[in-house]
Protein backbone atom coordinates (compact mmCIF):
# COMPACT_ATOMS: atom_id res chain seq x y z
CA UNK A 1 0.00 0.00 0.00
CA UNK A 2 2.94 2.18 1.04
CA UNK A 3 4.51 1.49 -2.28
CA UNK A 4 1.46 2.45 -4.20
CA UNK A 5 1.14 6.01 -2.71
CA UNK A 6 4.62 6.68 -3.32
CA UNK A 7 4.51 5.87 -7.05
CA UNK A 8 1.35 8.16 -7.25
CA UNK A 9 3.38 10.73 -5.60
CA UNK A 10 6.33 10.72 -8.38
CA UNK A 11 3.47 10.41 -11.69
CA UNK A 12 4.26 13.65 -13.25
CA UNK A 13 1.29 15.74 -13.92
CA UNK A 14 -0.13 15.51 -17.60
CA UNK A 15 1.07 18.74 -19.77
CA UNK A 16 -1.78 21.09 -20.86
CA UNK A 17 -2.06 20.23 -24.51
CA UNK A 18 -2.98 24.08 -25.14
CA UNK A 19 0.20 25.44 -23.73
CA UNK A 20 2.06 26.74 -26.98
CA UNK A 21 5.21 25.38 -27.65
CA UNK A 22 8.32 27.37 -29.41
CA UNK A 23 9.71 26.53 -32.55
CA UNK A 24 13.17 27.55 -32.05
CA UNK A 25 15.26 24.01 -32.94
CA UNK A 26 18.11 23.51 -31.90
CA UNK A 27 20.74 22.85 -34.70
CA UNK A 28 19.12 19.81 -35.25
CA UNK A 29 15.45 19.49 -37.72
CA UNK A 30 12.83 21.66 -37.29
CA UNK A 31 10.76 19.44 -35.24
CA UNK A 32 13.02 20.18 -32.06
CA UNK A 33 11.58 22.92 -29.50
CA UNK A 34 13.12 23.59 -26.28
CA UNK A 35 10.30 22.79 -23.36
CA UNK A 36 8.37 25.83 -22.25
CA UNK A 37 8.69 27.03 -18.80
CA UNK A 38 4.99 26.83 -17.57
CA UNK A 39 5.31 30.20 -15.36
CA UNK A 40 5.90 32.10 -18.58
CA UNK A 41 2.87 34.15 -19.63
CA UNK A 42 2.14 36.70 -22.12
CA UNK A 43 3.33 40.23 -20.58
CA UNK A 44 6.47 42.03 -19.66
CA UNK A 45 9.45 40.00 -20.70
CA UNK A 46 11.26 38.80 -17.43
CA UNK A 47 14.91 40.36 -16.42
CA UNK A 48 16.48 36.75 -17.41
CA UNK A 49 15.23 36.89 -20.55
CA UNK A 50 16.34 40.31 -21.40
CA UNK A 51 20.00 39.55 -20.45
CA UNK A 52 19.64 36.33 -22.23
CA UNK A 53 18.68 38.10 -25.47
CA UNK A 54 21.56 40.48 -24.62
CA UNK A 55 24.44 38.02 -24.60
CA UNK A 56 22.72 36.55 -27.97
CA UNK A 57 23.54 39.29 -29.50
CA UNK A 58 26.23 40.20 -28.25
CA UNK A 59 27.39 36.61 -29.93
CA UNK A 60 25.64 37.00 -33.14
CA UNK A 61 27.69 39.94 -33.81
CA UNK A 62 30.61 38.68 -32.45
CA UNK A 63 29.93 35.63 -35.26
CA UNK A 64 29.50 32.95 -32.42
CA UNK A 65 25.82 32.28 -33.65
CA UNK A 66 26.01 29.06 -31.82
CA UNK A 67 26.11 30.80 -28.36
CA UNK A 68 23.59 33.26 -29.83
CA UNK A 69 21.58 29.94 -30.65
CA UNK A 70 21.79 28.36 -27.19
CA UNK A 71 20.79 31.72 -25.29
CA UNK A 72 18.14 32.47 -27.37
CA UNK A 73 16.21 29.00 -26.74
CA UNK A 74 17.15 29.29 -22.93
CA UNK A 75 15.08 33.07 -23.75
CA UNK A 76 12.18 31.47 -25.25
CA UNK A 77 12.03 28.38 -22.85
CA UNK A 78 11.32 31.60 -19.97
CA UNK A 79 9.20 34.14 -22.53
CA UNK A 80 7.51 32.12 -25.11
CA UNK A 81 5.22 34.67 -26.20
CA UNK A 82 7.36 37.37 -26.78
CA UNK A 83 7.51 38.51 -30.09
CA UNK A 84 10.93 40.17 -30.30
CA UNK A 85 12.33 37.20 -28.47
CA UNK A 86 11.24 34.99 -32.23
CA UNK A 87 11.86 37.84 -34.45
CA UNK A 88 15.73 37.71 -32.93
CA UNK A 89 15.47 33.92 -33.62
CA UNK A 90 14.73 34.17 -37.04
CA UNK A 91 17.62 37.14 -37.63
CA UNK A 92 19.68 34.43 -35.92
CA UNK A 93 18.57 31.60 -38.76
CA UNK A 94 18.71 34.20 -41.60
CA UNK A 95 22.39 34.96 -40.79
CA UNK A 96 22.38 30.74 -40.50
CA UNK A 97 21.37 30.51 -44.18
CA UNK A 98 18.43 28.91 -42.79
CA UNK A 99 16.07 30.33 -44.75
CA UNK A 100 12.58 28.35 -43.98
CA UNK A 101 13.50 28.98 -40.36
CA UNK A 102 13.52 32.58 -40.22
CA UNK A 103 10.53 32.79 -42.57
CA UNK A 104 8.62 30.60 -40.23
CA UNK A 105 10.06 32.46 -37.18
CA UNK A 106 9.29 36.17 -38.24
CA UNK A 107 5.74 34.61 -39.04
CA UNK A 108 5.32 33.53 -35.65
CA UNK A 109 6.58 36.83 -34.30
CA UNK A 110 4.38 38.86 -36.84
CA UNK A 111 1.63 37.00 -35.55
CA UNK A 112 2.39 37.23 -31.90
CA UNK A 113 2.98 40.62 -32.25
CA UNK A 114 -0.24 41.89 -33.74
CA UNK A 115 -0.80 45.20 -34.87
CA UNK A 116 0.58 46.78 -31.65
CA UNK A 117 4.29 47.16 -33.01
CA UNK A 118 4.58 47.83 -36.85
CA UNK A 119 8.23 48.96 -36.37
CA UNK A 120 8.89 44.93 -34.95
CA UNK A 121 6.35 43.77 -37.85
CA UNK A 122 8.86 45.50 -40.34
CA UNK A 123 11.87 44.02 -38.91
CA UNK A 124 9.89 40.67 -39.28
CA UNK A 125 9.03 41.48 -42.92
CA UNK A 126 12.11 42.67 -43.96
CA UNK A 127 13.62 38.67 -42.66
CA UNK A 128 10.84 37.10 -44.84
CA UNK A 129 11.86 39.28 -47.69
CA UNK A 130 15.33 38.10 -47.69
CA UNK A 131 14.46 34.72 -46.82
CA UNK A 132 12.16 34.71 -49.70
CA UNK A 133 14.19 36.06 -52.05
CA UNK A 134 17.21 33.66 -50.98
CA UNK A 135 15.20 30.81 -51.69
CA UNK A 136 14.60 32.12 -54.91
CA UNK A 137 10.48 32.83 -54.26
CA UNK A 138 9.53 35.60 -56.34
CA UNK A 139 6.20 35.98 -55.57
CA UNK A 140 6.31 35.21 -52.13
CA UNK A 141 9.08 37.91 -51.97
CA UNK A 142 7.21 40.95 -53.50
CA UNK A 143 4.62 40.19 -51.22
CA UNK A 144 6.97 41.07 -48.79
CA UNK A 145 7.75 43.43 -50.27
CA UNK A 146 4.63 45.47 -50.89
CA UNK A 147 3.83 44.65 -46.84
CA UNK A 148 6.89 46.64 -46.09
CA UNK A 149 6.33 49.62 -48.46
CA UNK A 150 2.79 49.79 -46.60
CA UNK A 151 4.24 49.28 -43.11
CA UNK A 152 6.80 52.12 -44.32
CA UNK A 153 3.97 54.55 -45.41
CA UNK A 154 2.14 53.90 -42.11
CA UNK A 155 5.26 54.57 -39.86
CA UNK A 156 6.36 58.04 -41.46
Amino acid sequence: MLVLALAACATPAPRDAAAPVPEAASSGSDAAAPEVAPEADFGTTPTAALTLAQQAESARQAGDTARAEQRLERALRIAPRDPGLWHQMAALRLDQQRFQQAERLAARSLQMAGDGDRELALRNWRVILEAREAQGDAGGAEEAREAIQRLEADIV
